[in-house]
């Protein structure tokens, strides 16, 4: 086998493992088998092109010293100063940043630093600092599904330096997978939220030094913490992150408008045993004060404040939720994928504890055995992977199949049955999926389609 099959097995194969938690099925157009009127099935979910991650933090950003340089974005492209404010903009002073960069946007600074005290001696907004009520909430709703985002980054060429990128930020009603010591696992399959006011505008960015800047966008979270069912909102908001081996960190800074913290914190927490300690009139009285964008020459107000989050994450999956195959008619089935599946082979006893016990702090099981799918052809499965390069028969893709299934059995513990729903992916992208599959285009629409119309339900196979 040369070196350039031997490479382009590698991509294919890093391809398949993204394939590996997905729902591999065809169109399901037909209508059931044998029955009436069945619903025509719908499009199978595919991986949204480009490089996914899941937030796995995001909470307010805290400064160490904001006397000595603020983190964030001169989002209004001027530098404010309360003594005398410029036309159209709320009396405010800006901040300065680390480099003594002038104007940096966080007026909810003013909020989360409030010295006002109560009777008893606390601060007023103390709920705010960070470890308090509100931070609490808002860190843990990014890991428990109560508030899961998504970043989507595509056309990445180098990440280090790329003049021109697209980022879209996305909801999910999915929750991402934890680890034994609650931190956000990588690799895990993640569908945008269905309704698409839950998805920013795909907006243009840039990454320069490994640091990856983007915006301005229209973030929309539906969040439901605890006291709180409504959605928060933060418009011509910017993100700037450091790009890692397997995730970011950094940044989002946008306005976040009065009536909206109000509506999903000052009144739930005020109705609800003042949870936060201040009364709602404390509150309105801060936020007119205080507030520093958004401007309304009506009222002499400002609307909205200037906030900043900060935001990690780990790579992760994305793919467009629509479900495989149709409902059946009278007495009839629904449409399904290209080949027949065999069902639940992992979900038994056995398969579950062996799953288990492979998962760390950063991978999920699953997210292992497809990385050891995608090793075993070029390590123990040589000569059935010439085979199937050689003639891409069925018979050829049976042997690499059974050789990978083999070679991950023994590796992880995992049944025959289990493994072999791997190795047929691996198998089969392998044999249909490499010229579509190669670099640049290993993470393109075209590429995971090709195992979506090629090969088996993965994620029905496993019954994970």
């Amino acid at each position: 086998m040369n070196t350039c099959n031997a490479r382009a097995v590698t991509w294919t194969m890093a391809s398949a493992l993204s394939l590996v938690l997905l729902s591999c099925s065809g169109d399901g157009s037909d209508a059931g088998v044998s029955g009436t009127g069945g619903t025509p099935g719908q499009t199978a979910a595919a991986v949204l092109p480009g490089l996914g991650f899941v937030a796995s933090s995001f909470g307010f950003y805290y400064p160490d010293d904001p006397a000595a340089g603020v983190e964030g974005f001169d989002l209004d492209g001027r530098a404010s100063r309360s003594e005398a404010p410029g036309a159209g903009e709320c009396a405010h002073d800006d901040w300065t940043g680390p480099s003594q960069e002038p104007g940096i946007d966080y007026g909810f600074l003013a909020i989360i630093e409030n010295e006002a005290q109560r009777e008893d001696g606390k601060y007023v907004f103390g709920g705010f600092r960070e470890g308090q009520l509100v931070d609490g909430v808002i860190r843990g709703a990014v890991k428990n599904g109560s508030m899961t985002i998504l970043v989507q980054v595509d056309g990445l060429d180098d990440p280090r330096n790329d003049d021109d990128v697209r980022v879209q930020i996305y909801s999910s009603e999915d929750s991402p997978a934890l680890g034994t010591d609650n931190s956000v696992l990588l690799g895990a399959t993640l569908s945008i939220h269905p309704d698409s006011r839950f998805h920013s505008g795909e907006v243009r960015g840039s990454v320069v030094d490994g640091v990856l800047t983007a915006g301005p966008m229209d973030l929309r979270f539906p969040i439901d913490i605890m006291i709180v069912r409504d959605e928060l909102l933060i418009h011509d908001s910017w993100l700037r992150v450091d790009l890692l081996d397997d995730g970011f960190e950094g940044m989002v800074s946008g306005y976040w408008d009065v009536a909206n913290i109000r509506d999903i914190i000052g009144v739930p927490t005020t109705d609800n045993g003042n949870a936060a300690n201040f009364t709602i009139e404390q509150f309105d009285e801060a936020m007119a004060d205080l507030a520093d964008g958004d401007y309304d020459e009506g009222t002499g107000l400002c609307a909205s404040f200037s906030t900043a989050f900060r935001v990690s994450g780990v790579q992760a999956f994305i793919v467009s939720d629509s479900p495989p195959g149709g409902m059946g008619g009278n007495g009839g089935s629904g449409g399904g994928g290209m080949i027949p599946t065999p069902l639940d082979q992992c979900v038994n006893d056995g398969d579950q504890a062996a799953l288990e016990a492979l998962a760390t702090e950063e991978l999920t099981g699953p997210a292992i055995v497809g990385m050891i799918a995608g090793d075993c052809p070029l390590s123990a499965c040589t000569a059935e992977l010439g085979g199937v390069l050689s003639d891409g028969s069925e018979a050829a893709r049976s042997a690499l199949g059974d050789c990978i299934a083999s070679c991950i059995s023994e590796q992880t513990g995992l049944s025959g049955a289990c493994t072999g729903c791997y190795g047929s992916i691996a198998a089969c992208s392998t044999a249909f999926c490499i010229a579509p599959c190669l670099p640049p285009n290993s993470g393109s629409q075209e590429c995971a389609n090709c195992a979506l119309e090629n090969c088996i339900d993965v994620n029905a196979c496993t019954g994970l």
